[in-house]
Formats: structure tokens, sequence, C-alpha cells
């Protein structure tokens, strides 16, 4: 992958308020707009974060070809889950931060996207609520395989990539 994220910190991953809430995941954005400051001799003291909540499925959140055959999505909001996550992750951060000699913690607000095409062809039990079963092949077209990230049923706040390449390579060893 990229060096835009370089350190992470499951701090406030798992425990108990998962009954609750969303698990949180902190990690660097090391991305220029967010990494300079533009004071005289502090060009490079500032740590910017990205605190990241997973989500639940959400039968309104979806992807499908409108009229003209184009792909429409359709996404609500996150869930409360999610939000309640990133409440208790922010509420928690300054002493998740306590060990640094922080001076101040900016709130830049909720991204649209963290950019993982996800849920659009759900892993599921049956036909009616997914596309694919947990072999990753297709409920009707049996003799088709789907893998990537379009087949989880929900976010994790983790990246996807390592799930990725597990279910691709059990999949492979189903057709194998």
């Amino acid at each position: 992958g990229s060096t835009i994220t370089t350190g992470l910190n499951f701090g406030l991953y798992d425990g108990p308020h998962r009954s609750e809430h969303a698990a949180a995941l902190v990690y660097f954005e090391n991305r220029w707009q967010h990494g300079m400051r533009a004071e005289k001799g502090r060009l490079r003291q500032a740590l910017p974060l990205v605190v990241v909540t997973e989500n639940l499925l959400d039968p309104e959140n979806f992807v499908t070809l409108d009229e003209d055959d184009n792909a429409f999505v359709s996404f609500k909001a996150p869930s409360d889950y999610a939000v309640k996550g990133m409440a208790r992750a922010l509420e928690k951060l300054p002493d998740l931060l306590a060990p640094l000699p922080v001076e101040r913690l900016f709130d830049r607000g909720i991204r649209p996207t963290e950019s993982h095409v996800q849920g659009t062809l759900r892993m599921g039990t049956g036909p009616a609520d997914s596309v694919i079963d947990s072999g990753m092949i297709h409920h009707q077209l049996r003799n088709l395989v789907v893998v990537g990230t379009s087949t989880y049923p929900s976010c994790s706040c983790a990246n996807p990539s390592l799930t990725a390449a597990a279910l691709s390579l059990r999949a492979a060893g189903r057709i194998a």
C-alpha cells in the first residue's frame, strides 16, 4: 500500500463498548494538505489523525443501475452505531494522546468516504439478501466466483486489504 497511513492505534478498537457502539481506529494521515503547520519554525509540528469507525449493514445503502444503466449509489448515512462510536472515540482521544505534547485538537468533520468499495455484492446466506455465499460463489450463477471488498456485508474500520486477499485465496481454493 501507500504511505498515506503509517501509524495505527487500536486503543479504541475492541472491548465491551462494542455492544453499544462501533470500534474506532486512529491513524496518522500523511497527506500534504493536513501535514504542514503554517507557522515559522513549526512547519513539521503537526500530527494529522483520522478516526474511523465501523458501519453496520443497512438495506437503504446499496448500489444499483439507474434507467440509463449507470451506477446509482444510495447511502443514507452512517449508522447510529457508527456515530456513537465516533462520539466515544473523540471523547477518548485526549486520553489516548496524553503522552504526547499536544497543544490543541481540531475536528475537521466527517469525510464522505474511506475510499473502500464495500458492500455492493454482499456475501450472505441466500439470494434474498445477498449476491454470493461464504465461498464467494454467486447464488444463482454457480460457476461465477466474486472476489474483492465488494463482497463484505458491512464495513470494518480496519483496512480491508488482508481480508480481501484471504477471501480471494479461499475462493481460489474452492475452484482449483
